[in-house]
């Protein structure tokens, strides 16, 4: 342990100027050497100015876990402004403007044509303005210095009297997919209640917002505003959704500008003393943003063996992660990361207890603090007994946690979401953090709450209790009926059904006699795997499964049956699958062996014997039931209505095919030697797994496989680091240093200045899903920090 880095680690958590923590080895990084490492140049046309992925197109740069964020200008029409801004309002990314405050200089009545050189560098934007023929230069310095603000420096070099004007105009142009209008509406038209208005002030302008509850694309509360504050009078007229402010300058001048996106009353009040403190000592917030910077870069850039290129890559990923934190706003009492600021379904402070897990186990290594209250946001909704929606559930962690609470829980939020839960890996990323931290204390906060989560599954997901949990799904509405019957959809003869009754839907599998069946419980269980429509759980193509029963399969093989979970008093829990799954019973091996491990150094012996226990028995579980001898794999097994003779629920689901889950005991170390052996061949045939991009979620020999289907096919770099993890821990590190080269070298885009993206095609390389996607960016950072040689 490096007792000097530990000490930076966590200092960072209290935000202040750290140059006592500034490395000075060899391995020592400065920002100016990392321009452009994410292309943030871009120029909004619309309010949703969408991608082919209806993802905004464009990545503004966001920072110290702010609200809004500002992209570069990428023709000179826009210099001397930062296009946009990106608006979080509550849920979704929307832009503001297409410029809103440009600069423009006029000398001795005329413009000033400048020259423009822009770019960015982790954690500012900067653009040079040049003029030939003229002696004015302008310097410009963009960086977040509050959790909502945002501070800009304009350095003016001329030896003559200067006219400055700002201008801005409110975007009308509601929603476009790659530049092509999908909305004749404006965005006054759409939302007649946003209400936009610039308002002049004393020292700058405000945007003021109505209110708007549209469920799926725009929410604020009608107390948001944008607000811009200026160190310099300035005389500002408004015309409608334009406005033009204007001031006189001479000689060498430096105007400091705040930009602040508040979406309560409470956050105005609070926001309004710190803006006049900042435009007081703006040089001192500028220095401790860059500090901060500086920091997250000494310790994060670990790996002197990696190449530049490689560098770089580590360096997009903790911009990303960094830009997808956010504060704490709405029901969200704890800061938190978000999968992806840019993507549509992913913006705001949406969190997922899988995507927090990855991304906090990675920003242990530079940004400590912000990884410690990613978890704790998730935890402060572990369900408890006096819960008023679903005391049934004491221990269990929410899938998906939002600005606005469900209307279960008196919100009118539409992506808050306790369907189902994620696999058990918190005590993993829990444990990482102290490994970087050596805080005790974080593990006297988290221990409890771990445990908790630990036997909430094993009371309310293992159907057969014995000590294998099962992925499922919740009482929920979405599941079950008010009186508690299981909800499905079946097709018969054409005719489409809205049927409910758990005997009902296993008697119409028995039979046969259906088209489709469509179950909800699936999705959650799917869903709960963090592996959405993986082969594993059912799901392949009509075309798909066409083939396979032409090929001497049966329907019967990709059906998934159900069991209701009841406690001591009859009372319905949820839904299990009746299938074990060893993915998540490898995740359980390690949630004990970590738990274990908390408890030796909290001094639980008592515990910490129980959880070794317990993990010496799933890792002889897994590798007598589930692993395959013919195949040499492993795989997911059915739960059958009495044990095996060996003692197993039931045999393997070989026919559904090879998945990643198959890795996971290599992963989580639980596998042995000789069973760890056969699946790393099974990784490296390039029949199977080892493809231009290697290790996708589905083999290619799998019936359900395709390179282009979300999780039966893509490579996910989450489930591609757990290969190369799993193959390490057994002796296989210089084949996964191979892998680990292929992927840098075939990813497309990963070594360019595009943004991480969510998967890659694994026989092409191409980039798809979602932009900016944190976890993504998690594990490419611990690809950079475990595995990266220098290689190009």
């Amino acid at each position: 342990m490096n007792l000097r880095k530990s000490l930076c680690a966590m200092s960072i958590a209290t935000a202040v100027t750290l140059s006592g923590c500034s490395m000075t080895n060899d391995n020592e990084h400065h920002v100016s050497e990392f321009k452009n490492v994410i292309n943030r140049t871009g120029s909004p046309q619309y309010m949703r100015d969408y991608d082919a992925y209806n993802h905004q197109r464009f990545n503004p740069m966001f920072d110290n876990g702010s609200w809004h964020g500002h992209l570069l200008p990428e023709v000179e029409s826009n210099m001397g402004g930062f296009p946009g801004p990106a608006l979080l309002t509550e849920e979704y990314i929307n832009f503001m403007a297409t410029d809103f405050d440009r600069l423009s200089v006029y000398k001795e009545g005329q413009k000033v044509a400048f020259q423009m050189k822009a770019y960015s560098i982790p954690g500012a934007l900067i653009q040079e303005l040049t003029s030939k023929g003229s002696d004015v230069k302008v310097r410009l310095t963009l960086r977040f210095v509050t959790n909502r603000t945002s501070l800009l420096e304009t350095d003016i070099e001329s030896d003559s009297k200067l006219t400055l004007v700002w201008d801005g105009e409110l975007i009308e142009n509601n929603y476009a997919k790659e530049g092509v209008p999908k909305s004749d509406l404006t965005v006054s038209q759409a939302y007649p209640d946003y209400q936009r208005k610039i308002h002049p002030t004393s020292d700058g302008l405000t945007v003021s917002f109505g209110k708007v509850r549209s469920t799926w694309s725009l929410l604020t509360s009608g107390q948001s505003e944008y607000q811009v504050h200026k160190s310099i009078k300035s005389d500002t007229k408004v015309d409608g959704l334009t406005f033009r402010s204007e001031a006189t300058v001479s000689g060498d001048t430096t105007i400091y500008t705040t930009y602040s996106h508040l979406l309560t009353t409470t956050e105005k009040q609070q926001e309004k003393t710190l803006i006049k403190d900042i435009l007081r000592s703006p040089e001192d917030y500028l220095e401790q943003s860059e500090q901060r910077w500086k920091n997250y870069l000494d310790m994060g850039l670990s790996n002197p063996n990696a190449s530049v290129q490689q560098t770089r890559v580590a360096v997009k990923a903790i911009e990303t992660l960094n830009a997808n934190w956010r504060g704490a706003a709405g029901a969200m009492t704890f800061d938190s990361v978000t999968p992806s600021v840019t993507a549509r379904w992913f913006s705001g402070n949406q969190t997922w207890p899988w995507d927090t897990w990855k991304q906090a186990y990675a920003m242990a290594h530079f940004n400590p603090s912000v990884a410690k209250d990613n978890i704790r946001a998730m935890f402060a909704y572990q369900i408890e007994a006096s819960d008023a929606v679903r005391p049934q559930d004491v221990g269990y962690i929410p899938d998906l946690l939002a600005y606005n609470k469900s209307p279960e829980r008196n919100g009118d939020g539409g992506n808050w979401n306790e369907r189902n839960t994620k696999p058990s890996l918190a005590a993993w990323s829990v444990m990482e953090i102290y490994n970087t931290t050596q805080d005790k204390t974080w593990l006297e906060e988290m221990y409890p709450k771990l445990k908790a989560y630990h036997f909430w599954w094993l009371n309310n997901r293992d159907h057969n209790k014995n000590g294998i949990a099962e992925y499922g799904a919740t009482v929920d509405k979405a599941h079950n009926t008010p009186e508690g019957e299981m909800l499905f959809t079946a097709t018969i003869n054409g005719e489409e059904r809205e049927m409910h009754g758990i005997s009902k839907y296993n008697a119409l599998l028995d039979s046969g006699e259906y088209d489709n069946i469509e179950i909800p419980a699936q999705t959650a269980a799917s869903w709960e795997s963090g592996r959405d429509d993986a082969a594993v759980f059912g799901f392949i193509s009509e075309e798909q499964l066409v083939r396979y029963i032409e090929n001497g399969g049966s329907r019967k093989d990709w059906e998934v049956k159900f069991a209701e979970n009841r406690d001591k008093n009859g009372n319905l829990l949820g839904y299990s699958l009746l299938q074990e799954s060893v993915d998540q019973a490898s995740y359980m091996y390690s949630d004990n062996k970590y738990l274990a491990q908390m408890a030796d150094l909290l001094g639980h012996e008592a515990d910490a014997i129980e959880f070794r226990e317990k993990s010496e028995k799933l890792a002889a579980y897994i590798n007598q039931c589930m692993f395959d001898q013919t195949s040499g794999y492993f795989y997911d097994i059915r739960i059958e209505d009495k044990p095996l003779a060996n003692g197993c629920a039931g045999k393997p689901i070989v026919e559904r095919g090879r998945g990643p889950e198959g890795w996971s005991p290599l992963f989580n170390g639980a596998a042995t030697q000789k069973n760890a052996d056969d699946v790393v061949a099974v990784m490296l045939d390039e029949k199977e797994f080892n493809t231009l991009v290697p290790l996708g979620t589905a083999s290619q020999t799998n019936p359900a496989y395709g390179p282009d289907i979300y999780w039966r096919g893509r490579v996910w770099v989450d489930q591609f680091y757990f290969g190369v993890r799993g193959m390490e821990q057994y002796g296989y590190r210089t084949e996964a240093v191979q892998l680990v080269d292929k992927f840098f070298a075939n990813a497309d885009g990963l070594v360019a200045d595009g943004p991480i993206r969510e998967n890659y095609n694994p026989e092409t390389g191409a980039q798809q899903g979602a932009p900016n996607f944190s976890w993504s960016a998690a594990h490419l950072y611990m690809l950079y920090n475990e595995f990266v040689t220098g290689k190009e």
